[in-house]
Order: structure tokens, then sequence, then C-alpha cells
């Protein structure tokens, strides 16, 4: 299986509109190598609509490639890179022909609890937190998880796992997040068993899919 590499962005000064155009041609490049199985682009473009509060963990960052089939020396340059795999828990039909999907997508960069190590932290993401999520949070459509396996650039936040929340609409993240006050529970009161939350980030972004390669991600 071909690895996974995370590519983040740091915008600068650069305006929000040219910054999400640059990105979006350099995925569609990227997506044009017939060797590439994913290239998924989310980027704050200055178009997310997210509430305020979905960047309750300020980031550095403002955007995230997602490629799997290249080769790391193919990959465009960042402000940190990763490789990992993908794992998609909860899929909505999106396309793949580069076009804007619906709604927002909110990138979650994350860090283990300090009791475990980062094969236990997987383990429980994968076999605990993705079924505890699913059946808590009725507005996320869409729910990945990419564990990191290495940190590809120097100096770069040691993240051990990125996670993807996509909501159709801000409705769905506001009023539908979680299934009333049981679900915000057992979402909060399971990610205290596997999580730092003081060293999480979350990242709003604009989705642009040109590539993917997981089931049941086709419309």
């Amino acid at each position: 299986m071909s690895d996974t590499y995370l590519v983040f962005f740091e915008r600068g000064d650069e305006p929000a509109d040219v910054f999400g155009k640059r990105l979006r041609d350099t995925a569609a490049q990227l997506a044009a190598d017939e060797r590439a199985r994913d290239v998924i682009l989310l980027v704050d473009d200055g178009e997310v609509g997210a509430p305020d509060s979905a960047t309750a963990m300020p980031s550095p960052s403002d955007a995230m490639l997602v490629v799997t089939g290249l080769p790391a020396d193919a990959l465009p340059p960042g402000t940190a890179v990763y490789r990992g795999s993908r794992r998609v828990v909860k899929a909505r039909p999106r396309g793949r022909d580069g076009a804007r999907s619906d709604g927002f997508t909110i990138i979650c960069p994350s860090v283990r609890a300090g009791f475990l190590d980062h094969a236990a932290f997987d383990a429980h993401w994968r076999d605990n937190h993705s079924r505890v999520h699913v059946d808590s949070s009725p507005g996320t459509c869409h729910y990945e998880q990419l564990p990191v396996d290495e940190v590809l650039t120097p100096g770069a936040r040691e993240w051990d796992g990125v996670g993807l929340l996509s909501f159709a609409t801000a409705d769905d993240y506001t009023e539908r997040m979680f299934d009333g006050e049981r679900g915000q529970t057992a979402i909060f009161e399971d990610c205290d068993r596997f999580l730092d939350l003081a060293k999480g980030e979350t990242i709003p972004a604009s989705e642009y899919v040109y590539k993917d390669s997981a089931a049941g991600s086709g419309r």
C-alpha cells in the first residue's frame, strides 16, 4: 500500500483567494500524474464559511494537501510534511473533479495523551473513538483519521495523527455536532482517554477533491 503524505502550508501575507488558487493549481498538477491515487486539498481560501467556534484551537497552518501514490520528492514544498495513512470512518459522496465540496472540513492535528505511546493512541482512535464519534455526532457527514507514522520536516510539530471532520452546513456544526448532552459528554470523555487536547489545533477549510481512492467516496 502506498504511503499517504500530509503537506501543511502557511499563507503568510498572501491574500486568501490567491493562496487558495495557487494551491488548487498545485493540486490539479499532482492529480494529473497517473500514479496519484489521492489528491485532496483542504485550504482556508477565504470562502470557508465555518462559525468562529470552529477555530477553537488556533493553528499557524492554513492548508493541507493529502496525497497518496506519489513519491515524497514529487510533493510541493510546504512548511511541514508527514508520512502516514488514511482511514475513512464515515464517508459522504463527493466528487473527484476538483470542485469545492459542500460545507467545510475541520483539520484537527492531534497529540496523544502523555500516558500512551503512539501505538496505543492509534488503537484507541481506530477501535474506540471512531465508534463513539459516529454514534454521538450526527452532524459530521465525513470523518477521516490520518495516523502519522513519520515527521519528514525537521523541527515540525510531532503530531500523532490528523482528524478530518466535515460538515455540510454551518448549522450541522453548531446544532448537530453532538447528539445532545449525552453525545457531547461521550465524545469529550473519550477524548480525555487518548488525546492531549491542550496541544491540538483546529483549521477550518474548504475541501477540494481531485482524486480519492477511498471506498464510498464516489458520486
